[in-house]
């Protein structure tokens, strides 16, 4: 394989999501129950195709390209709306949206799969296709029967896109500072009037309507976020005339190209429709019931981008030559010998693997809180809702520094646009900016989920962390997970250690160091299901191991024997050289400077 040629690790997945997170059993569930095992390996082999050979073959001229404006309208990069029309026709917008409208029903632990493959083809087109399936289910969530009829069908099938107009210049995250207006007319529906910043595939040519959903204020409407409504904006209305949307610009941004970032202008001629979507005022509240859909997605950017990564850095080192060789004197070396090399190499994968257990999981969670037994639910929401700040802004931070390191690996060339390790990290650099950026993440997670519910989702996790109680590991791994076990009493010590700073410095020193506390989260969660991985494979690697003749043959000859040998190495490495950077954040935490606050700035 080429260094820039994008392959699947196609038996990587297939570990994850069937050996460790034992996604089969889903299908016990009702809603799940016309699936099996092999039609889920099924679906990952197609995802991984149509990933390597429709998008990947794009990303690069997508990046070179990239978007301009002809006549008023976004024209996308050459082969960006064929791939659109195949990424419909296909089933992939729609895996786990319902069957009623076109949907697959698939679990969110499969569907995730695709839109990794996806990310990490061609994070550009990609995104789009997310922000259309997350404002389809919007819809499908609060809209009426007339609406679901007219929007969701269209929208799952990719015959129309979508996309989230939330932000605007004056307000950026402060969503509560919108100023966009809406007032009610007799025939039902609403006049809106402003502008809109950053509204991705705000405009293209990839479909033939585009559905956006846009938080505004009505008339009288209270202040804040207490007065935003969410409507449906269509760009061409539903009788086949166009509605007052208008494309300003698109923004000239360092990364993600091949997407068209949008200022839109509604209302310029007092004639933009939109349609409420179920009721005034409950805007942000439909907002943040999707939110962890949204958010999951974002982190998954950082994990698709750290896996490509991984995977150019990999085969780069391998057919690069350089120096005489300690293994193999008189020859020129590949790379991958060199100890600072293998180093980087096995920080990469080890991060990365790290990052794809804590999202498959969350994953996995997630069609537990909505489809499995009524009286888990609540456990897994719990799970669920404390997870993804973690996934998002540890994931966006991680796959970027991933991303970093594989520029090193590479060298000189990795600074040039002669490997796609350059525009890989420009690309991956947006996810930990926008959908909350990763400082307000940490907000979410000291200021919110740690107090909410009064402490209980803490709990909750508690409980979960407590797997190898149950399953006691053996051999290697047994001092594995006692050395993880002294993070995890860490990572409890610095939550309290919060509590404390906020009791006698207030607000302020409560939140001060909340990214401190959101990496050294990430950091023991990626750990403690990379010990459940390596659980699953130790079991397999010793059956393996009693049938050889000898361990240094089946190394050399047995190439699952090399797989379950790499996922324990890999284990071992973030125990011990990756997850004591959690010390660092556990220390600054205690530390509780507040030089920051006092400082004159």
């Amino acid at each position: 394989m080429s260094s820039t040629e994008y392959q699947v690790d196609r038996r990587e997945l297939q570990f994850v999501v069937n050996e460790t997170l034992k996604a089969g059993k889903l299908c016990e569930l009702p809603d799940f129950a016309e699936f099996d095992e092999e039609m889920f390996t099924m679906i990952i082999n197609e995802a991984s195709t149509f990933s390597e050979q429709v998008l990947g073959p794009l990303n690069e001229n997508g990046d070179r390209q990239g978007c301009r404006i002809e006549n008023g309208s976004v024209v996308t990069p050459d082969g960006f709306a064929n791939a659109w029309k195949q990424l419909g026709e296909g089933g992939w917008l729609s895996m786990n949206m319902p069957p009623e409208y076109g949907g697959q029903g698939l679990p969110e632990v499969i569907s995730i799969i695709a839109k990794e493959t996806q990310l990490a083809a061609n994070q550009a087109f990609t995104i789009g296709a997310s922000l259309t399936s997350g404002s389809a289910n919007l819809i499908y969530t609060f809209g009426s029967e007339e609406q679901k009829n007219t929007f969701c069908e269209k929208m799952f099938g990719g015959k129309w896109s979508g996309s989230m107009c939330l932000t605007e210049p004056q307000a950026g995250s402060a969503v509560g500072d919108a100023a966009t207006s809406a007032t009610k007319q007799e025939a039902g529906h609403y006049l809106i009037k402003g502008t809109k910043q950053f509204i991705t595939n705000g405009d293209h040519d990839m479909a033939e309507n585009i559905i956006h959903l846009l938080l505004a204020r009505t008339t009288d409407a209270p202040e804040g976020t207490k007065g935003i409504s969410l409507f449906i904006v269509p760009k061409i209305r539903i009788d086949g005339t166009p509605n007052d949307v208008k494309v300003i610009s698109i923004e000239h941004k360092m990364g993600i190209n091949g997407s068209p970032t949008c200022l839109l202008s509604f209302g310029d001629n007092a004639s933009c429709h939109g349609y409420l979507l179920k009721a005034e005022n409950i805007g942000m509240a439909q907002m943040f019931q999707l939110m962890n859909e949204a958010r999951l997605l974002v982190g998954l950017q950082g994990l698709a981008g750290a896996g490509a990564a991984v995977q150019n850095a990999w085969a780069y080192a391998k057919e690069r030559t350089q120096g005489p060789s300690a293994i193999h004197p008189g020859e020129k070396a590949a790379i991958i010998e060199f100890p600072d090399v293998r180093r980087m190499l096995m920080q990469m994968k080890a991060v990365t693997e790290g990052l794809r257990a804590l999202m498959y999981t969350t994953a996995w969670y997630t069609d537990m809180a909505h489809h499995g037994p009524d009286e888990s639910r609540e456990k897994y929401q719990d799970l669920l809702d404390l997870h993804i700040p973690v996934c998002k802004a540890f994931g966006t931070d991680q796959g970027f520094d991933v991303a970093r390191i594989g520029i090193q690996v590479l060298g000189g060339v990795g600074f040039t646009q002669d490997f796609p390790l350059e525009q890989n990290t420009r690309d991956q650099k947006i996810a930990s900016i926008y959908e909350g950026t990763n400082g307000i993440q940490a907000l979410d997670l000291v200021s919110r989920k740690f107090t909410a519910k009064k402490g209980q989702l803490l709990k909750v996790l508690e409980q979960e962390l407590s797997w190898f109680d149950n399953h006691a590991p053996e051999d290697e791994l047994a001092g594995w997970v006692a050395e993880w076990e002294s993070y995890r009493t860490l990572m409890q010590e610095s939550i309290a250690g919060l509590k404390k700073i906020g009791e006698e410095q207030g607000k302020d020193g409560y939140v001060l160091y909340a990214a401190n506390m959101l990496d050294l989260m990430g950091d023991v969660l990626c750990c403690f299901y990379l010990l459940k991985q390596a659980d699953s494979a130790q079991q397999k690697w010793k059956t393996l191991l009693a049938e050889a003749t000898s361990q240094a043959k089946l190394l050399e000859e047995n190439d699952e024997a090399q797989f379950y040998w790499n996922k324990l190495r890999t284990t071992e490495f973030y125990v011990w050289s990756v997850l004591p950077r959690a010390l660092s954040n556990a220390k600054t935490i205690k530390n509780a400077n507040l030089a920051p606050l006092n400082a004159c700035l």
